[in-house]
Order: structure tokens, then sequence, then C-alpha cells
């Protein structure tokens, strides 16, 4: 029991000392974080999940990627807490001059629209592995079109 009077401040001084620890962490994480809103009029897949029409926050994690980076994490999430969905993304040069504008690019085959590419603000696109195996399981002769989505500003 005696022990047991020093316990109780000690366990709270290590607990204060690692919740101090993790504040710089997150907020380091937040600065490495991109966010742009956007409205999407139709429903979509995003990996294997159907998200409904309506107003997303696109969000990239896992910090700004540099040149060497292969592969990237957004986030998908709707104002509704249970619409969210995280996808790990293949990063690819933009070729385009006007990728400093944020998008969503869809892949439309069979009237499924599939969330292809997601572009941030002056970064490589992020294209989402699962909308390029639909793409490929209905066959190059599949009839798709393709639908780009600006942020809102």
């Amino acid at each position: 029991m005696k022990n047991a009077k020093w316990m109780l401040p000690v366990t709270l001084l290590l607990l204060s000392g690692l919740m101090a620890a993790q504040s710089p962490a997150s907020s380091k994480v937040e600065a490495n974080t991109a966010t742009f809103t956007t409205s999407v009029p139709f429903p979509f897949v995003v990996g294997n999940q159907i998200l409904p029409a309506g107003s997303y926050q696109i969000q990239r994690l896992l910090g700004h990627p540099n040149h060497a980076d292969e592969i990237g994490m957004i986030v998908v999430r709707s104002a509704d807490p249970r619409i969210y969905k995280a996808v790990v993304t293949m990063l690819v040069e933009n070729s385009s001059p006007s990728h400093d504008n944020p998008r969503l690019v869809f892949t439309v085959i069979a009237n499924q629209h599939y969330l292809a590419e997601v572009w941030m603000k002056g970064e490589k696109s992020q294209a989402i592995p699962g909308a390029l195996a639909q793409s490929d399981a209905f066959g190059a002769d599949a009839p798709r079109s393709e639908i780009v989505l600006a942020a809102l500003r």
C-alpha cells in the first residue's frame, strides 16, 4: 500500500507527458494534409464501396508526395459520418498543364461511375486502383466515358 501512494501521481505525470509528446505530431500531420470539397451529382464507386450523390470533402493523407513516392492515400468523406472511405492510391505524374486545380475524375462503364483519379493542386494525380481493375474487368471494347468534377470554391 505504501507504494500505491506515489503510483497515481507518477501515472498522471507519464500520461500528461505522452499527451504532450503527441500534440506536435498531430499538428504536423494536419499541416501535411490537403483538402478540397466538391459536389458529386451521381452515386459513385470508391474502391469496393458505392457512395451516394452529395457533397464530399476529399483529403490527401500521408503528407505531400515527393518525386520518388509511388503510393498515396485519399479519404472521401461526406457530411454524414457514416459515409467515409479511405483508399490507397498510385501516384501518377500529371502531363496536363492545368493540374493546378483540384478535381475528381470518374470513369463511367455500364452506367456506373467509378472514382478513377484525384488531382490535388500542383501535385501528382492519385489513381484509384479499384477503378482501374473495374475498367479492365469490362474489357477494352466496353463503352466508357470520363467525367471531371472541379473543386468547389
